[in-house]
């Protein structure tokens, strides 16, 4: 199983069965990076939030490594994605039986990386989800899978339109391709760069909550 944190901000035990919101961080972070936005996006019913680490290091530079990648190159190297793509769903079936999950009550999540993954998984888990949310990221095509069974899914992305990391045109990529396939998506950009910001962050709760009620 992929390293992980666990967050539970209600702080009810590992043996209730609570929805689950899991998180994945992007490129040169780790599972520590998502964790304080917890509290914040929490529920009032209470969530559990898990955060996976990607499991390659990230060679910035020849040599130099800092935390954590998911993937090599944007737009991505097919092969690193589908590596990671195998470890992440396996990884969402044993973390959904190691803690009670209801069904439908999953939301996969992810920022810039984490938020391609989290739509690349999300389209392909086999869990019943209750949406999917991808910030600052994008849509992985390559071979991707039939979308009509997922026609109604909620989406949330959101993206800053000023983002000179992952340019906001793979957001509206993504949710013309979602949107045309039936999903159902939420979109909003915001006047910023590479980053979460407080509309956002505001966004993204009333998201979760909406889809977890």
């Amino acid at each position: 199983m992929l390293r992980h944190l666990v967050r539970v901000p209600t702080r009810r035990p590992d043996s209730d069965a609570m929805p689950m919101v899991i998180m994945i961080h992007g490129r040169g972070a780790d599972m520590h990076d998502l964790a304080d936005l917890a509290p914040m996006f929490d529920t009032a019913a209470g969530a559990r939030f898990v955060f996976p680490n990607a499991p390659k290091p990230f060679e910035a530079y020849p040599g130099m490594t800092f935390g954590w990648t998911w993937f090599e190159g944007w737009p991505p190297i097919d092969e690193s994605v589908v590596e990671s793509r195998n470890e992440m769903l396996r990884f969402i079936d044993e973390i959904t039986e190691q803690y009670p999950t209801p069904e439908g009550k999953l939301i996969i999540a992810g920022f810039s990386q984490g938020a391609l993954m989290a739509l690349d998984s999300g389209l392909r888990t086999k869990k019943r989800l209750a949406g999917i949310i991808a910030l600052s990221g994008g849509l992985y095509e390559h071979e991707l899978v039939d979308l009509k069974p997922h026609a109604g899914i909620p989406v949330l992305i959101a993206h800053g339109s000023e983002d000179e990391v992952v340019p906001v045109k793979y957001a509206r990529r993504a949710r013309a391709v979602l949107e045309n396939a039936g999903l159902d998506v939420e979109y909003h950009e915001y006047p910023m760069g590479h980053q979460v910001a407080q509309e956002e962050a505001a966004d993204v709760k009333a998201f979760i909550e909406r889809v977890l009620s």
